[in-house]
C-alpha cells in the first residue's frame, strides 16, 4: 500500500524516538514482571493442587477474600500499581507529542531531538485529545461490563462449557474493541489537523471517509506484529537459553517501531487526503 510505503521514509527518521520509546516500553513490562512475580507466583505456589483434604481449596480461597479485604499487602500493591498507571497515563501524551512532532517538516523544526522538542510544543493539545479518548473509550464499558457480568455465571452449566454464552461476550469485546479503534483513528486524524494547521473537523471527516484505508493500514502492520509475536514466542518455546531471552527483549522494540510506522502510515493518508481535499 501507498500510504505504508511513504510512512516507511518518515519513520526511518525517528529511530531515536523509536529507541526511547523501547527503553520505556521495556522498563514498564519489567516493572510488571516484578510486580506480577512478588505478588501472584507468591499466591500461585501456595494453592494446594492437588488438595490433601476437601477443605484445602475452600479455606484457601477464603483466606484469598480476608486478604483482600484486610490485607495490608494487597492494599500496597493496589496503590503501587495505581500509582505507576497514573504515571504512564502522564508519560503516553508526552511520547505521543514527540512522535508527532517528528512528522514536522525538517525545515520547521525547532533544534533538538525532535521527541524531546515535541513534548514541549505539542504536550497540551496532545494531552486533551488523549483525555477526551479515554473517556470515549470507557463510556461503553458502563452497558459492556454489566451484561458480561450478568453472562458469567451462566459460563459454566453442568460442569460443560456453554459456546453460546463465550460467543456473546466474545462479540460484546470485539465490538468495544472496534469502536475503542473508531474513536481513536478519529482523534489521531483530529490531532493531524490541530497540530498542522489543517482543520479539527475536516481532518476528522477525512479519518470517515477513508476509514477502510486507515482499517488496512492497522490491520497490515497489526498482522505482522502479531505475526512475530507468535513466531518468536513459538522460537522462545522450543530453544530455551540465550536467543529466547534475545527474542523476548528485542520484540518491545518491534512493538514500539512497528506502532511509529502505524502513525507514519495514517499521517500519509491523512496528508495526501487532505491536500486533494
Amino acid at each position: 500500500m501507498i500510504y505504508i510505503r511513504s510512512g516507511w521514509s518518515l519513520v526511518k527518521k525517528q529511530l531515536p524516538s523509536i529507541i526511547i520509546l523501547f527503553l520505556y516500553q521495556l522498563l514498564w513490562g519489567l516493572f510488571l514482571y516484578r510486580l506480577v512475580n512478588s505478588v501472584v507466583m507468591e499466591v500461585l505456589v501456595r494453592y494446594p493442587d492437588p488438595p490433601p483434604n476437601p477443605l484445602s481449596q475452600p479455606l484457601f480461597l477464603l483466606e484469598g477474600q480476608y486478604e483482600l479485604k484486610h490485607g495490608a499487602d494487597f492494599r500496597f500493591y493496589l496503590w503501587l500499581l495505581l500509582g505507576m498507571t497514573l504515571i504512564r497515563l502522564l508519560i503516553t501524551p508526552l511520547l505521543q507529542a514527540g512522535i508527532l512532532y517528528g512528522l514536522t517538516p525538517k525545515e520547521e523544526r525547532k533544534s533538538g531531538l525532535p521527541l524531546f522538542r515535541g513534548m514541549r510544543e505539542f504536550w497540551k493539545p496532545v494531552s486533551i485529545f488523549l483525555f477526551i479518548e479515554l473517556i470515549l473509550i470507557s463510556l461503553p464499558l458502563y452497558w459492556v461490563l454489566p451484561h458480561i457480568q450478568s453472562l458469567l455465571p451462566y459460563l459454566l452449566h453442568s460442569g460443560a462449557i456453554q459456546i453460546s454464552i463465550i460467543v456473546r461476550i466474545s462479540a460484546y469485546l470485539l465490538a468495544w474493541l472496534l469502536y475503542c479503534w473508531f474513536i481513536d483513528q478519529c482523534l489521531l486524524f483530529a490531532q493531524f489537523g490541530y497540530l498542522f494547521k489543517r482543520g479539527v473537523w475536516s481532518s476528522i471527516l477525512i479519518g470517515i471517509r477513508y476509514m477502510l484505508q486507515g482499517a488496512a493500514i492497522s490491520l497490515i502492520l497489526g498482522g505482522i506484529v502479531l505475526a512475530l509475536f507468535l513466531i518468536f514466542g513459538s522460537v522462545s518455546w522450543i530453544w530455551t537459553g540465550i536467543l529466547a531471552l534475545i527474542l523476548q527483549q528485542s520484540y518491545p522494540f518491534i512493538r514500539s517501531f512497528f506502532r511509529v510506522w502505524e502513525v507514519t502510515s495514517q499521517f500519509q493518508l491523512w496528508e495526501m487526503k487532505s491536500q486533494k481535499g
